[in-house]
């Protein structure tokens, strides 16, 4: 179809999704302003949605930064919506009210649509909606998710999951582009391309959710022995490695080697080597001006092709898109 006939057809189309934006005293300015300034986005002088914001008891609410948040209704206002969106959660210790997931479970009883940004992705856990589905929200809680909601497969390096009636988001930026994803799959591709224009946004982001974590903090094994071999180790990533060599260096069996390091470090060595070792790239590719076969010598990696296919299997980018992002 044609751009024109793409934008005739917006024209000509009337009717317009009802999006109802649940609305939480407490919640993050960010997460919330994405949906709430997207969603009443006009394309050629006409709505894309009707939206409606509803809180918990009809009272507007205030922010985590002092903001007033005026509401048009209480939780019924979700029983019309064809889309119910949950922009953050402001506490995901915080299980969503039994009145709210009541109206949560009628809404996809009758086919209701339901999108869930960063922590939002929390509120329909707790529901019991996303059981046995996909789903993504942000890296920081990741380990907090996957133990709380063992039934969820959490897919951490998407920037937005789509699973039946469901459509789940990363962090802040994670929610922009979940919803540029929503109005590209109901208004089409060129709605969706010319408002991430107007917003000076990629309509879509290569990569996944992987390229933002960042290194985390050096830890401490309960056993010395490990600790010091790890200490060795990142300084000397370049290396070749055999666990016969290493298991002697410990003066251990091999088999017992491979025991004590995977009880210490929660990897077998392969795993823990090649995580390292990306770490150390990463850190090359921000931070110097090298070039990839070079920094394939330095990592580990030997040569620039193993690099790349290491990297991208990780991070669902190549190298050379790494640095233009992070790059110095």
């Amino acid at each position: 179809m044609s751009s024109e006939n793409e934008r005739n057809e917006f024209r000509q189309n009337q009717a317009v999704p009802k999006i109802v934006l649940y609305a939480q005293s407490g919640m993050n300015d960010f997460v919330f302003n994405i949906p709430f300034s997207v969603f009443q986005t006009t394309y050629r002088n006409h709505p894309l949605f009707d939206l409606k914001i509803c809180s918990d008891d009809s009272k507007d609410v205030i922010t985590a930064l002092g903001a007033s948040i005026p509401v048009h209704g209480g939780l019924d206002l979700t029983e019309e919506a064809d889309i119910i969106v949950i922009a953050g959660w402001r506490n995901i210790e915080e299980a969503p009210t039994p009145e709210l997931s009541a109206h949560l479970q009628k809404a996809v009883q009758r086919g209701a649509h339901i999108t869930a940004l960063c922590y939002g992705t929390y509120a329909l856990a707790y529901t019991g909606l996303l059981d046995g589905r996909t789903a993504a929200t942000h890296w920081l809680a990741e380990d907090d998710f996957v133990r709380r909601f063992p039934k969820i497969y959490l897919d951490t390096n998407r920037l937005y999951a789509e699973n039946g009636n469901f459509l789940t988001s990363a962090g802040a930026a994670g929610g922009l582009d979940c919803c540029l994803y929503l109005i590209r799959k109901i208004h089409g591709a060129t709605v969706a391309n010319d408002l991430a224009r107007t917003l000076v946004a990629a309509p879509h982001r290569e990569g996944g959710q992987a390229q933002f974590i960042h290194r985390p903090v050096e830890r401490r094994t309960a056993d010395d022995k490990i600790n010091h071999l790890l200490d060795e180790l990142r300084q000397n990533l370049a290396t070749s490695y055999r666990l016969d060599d290493l298991a002697k260096k410990l003066a251990v069996s091999r088999r017992t080697f491979i025991r004590h390091f995977s009880q210490a470090t929660g990897m077998n060595f392969g795993e823990w080597l090649t995580t390292e070792r990306l770490w150390q790239v990463q850190d090359l590719l921000e931070n110097t001006d090298l070039p990839i076969e070079r920094i394939a010598e330095q990592s580990g990696f030997g040569s620039a092709a193993n690099l790349r296919l290491q990297f991208k299997a990780k991070f669902k980018i190549n190298p050379n898109a790494w640095r233009k992002v992070f790059g110095r």
